[in-house]
């Protein structure tokens, strides 16, 4: 009897063993479930591309690891990440609270996002900006909700913000329409909407632009994901030296094929 259930115990952590192998053979990484044209959006084909989609899946491959990406409302993925039930989130601005959180290694940049204030070209007169913040106290200033536009704005107390927004496209119509009259968001991203929208020409951007924020992908320390994250970036900077990281680049019209990495 003693015997038997001896072999039982054996064979049931052998299972268990193998059950979270095959759980943990998998990395499962979350984003917002925005179109980020183009460093993540959805394809004609209804599947998922994009810059950031692109070069992860080519680490992944160099790396012979198995990566499962799916979409979340913002915030929805910043918790999952939080709580250990995802392996690491892209698109993601390092913050202060963040870092609590989430292992954000320099070697880890998928890219730079280029942020920046806009207001309809009508009501530009009345909107004296000149790159202090204070500038904008007696406006309230449209966000993305859960989006971190850095540390300077973050953490700017003394602006009036409104982040009902969860998509740039709502941030455009909202301003429009009178909402609010100044709006924070990614320049190169508002102004492919913009144009999409047929309203290029009502919008202005103000300069200067804010400081570019590093964009992640950073990897869950609830999960303990510290060496991941190091031989991820290895293998990342090694990547963006290769031709094949310049033609992802000149697939989405960021840089010519024939340019020098950076």
């Amino acid at each position: 009897m003693l015997k038997t259930f001896v072999i039982f115990i054996a064979l049931f952590l052998h299972f268990n063993q193998a059950l979270m192998a095959a759980n943990n053979a998998t990395l499962v990484i979350v984003r917002g479930n925005g179109d980020y044209s183009p460093h993540e959006m959805i394809g004609p084909d209804n599947k998922l591309t994009g810059v950031h989609i692109d070069i992860v899946l080519a680490i992944a491959k160099l790396q012979n690891i198995s990566v499962q990406i799916k979409s979340f409302p913002w915030r929805r993925a910043l918790h999952l990440l939080q709580v250990g039930e995802a392996d690491a989130i892209i698109y993601i601005g390092k913050t202060t609270a963040r870092e609590q959180f989430a292992i954000f290694d320099e070697g880890n940049v998928l890219s730079t996002a280029r942020n920046g204030f806009f207001v309809l070209k009508e009501q530009l007169a009345e909107i004296k900006y000149q790159g202090d913040l204070r500038q904008l106290a007696g406006f309230t200033i449209g966000t993305l909700n859960g989006y971190s536009y850095g540390d300077v704005f973050d953490n700017a107390d003394f602006l009036t913000k409104d982040s009902g927004a969860d998509n740039e496209k709502t941030l455009l119509d909202k301003l429009i329409r009178g909402r609010f009259k100044v709006a924070i968001t990614n320049v190169d991203r508002m102004s492919y909407i913009a144009s999409k929208k047929n309203a290029a020409a009502k919008i202005v951007f103000l300069r200067p632009f804010m400081p570019g924020i590093k964009q992640y992908i950073a990897f869950s320390k609830k999960r303990g994901h510290q060496k991941i994250a190091d031989e991820f970036a290895t293998a990342l900077e090694k990547f963006k030296k290769t031709l094949e990281y310049r033609q992802i680049l000149a697939k989405y019209g960021l840089l010519k094929a024939s340019d020098d990495p950076e």
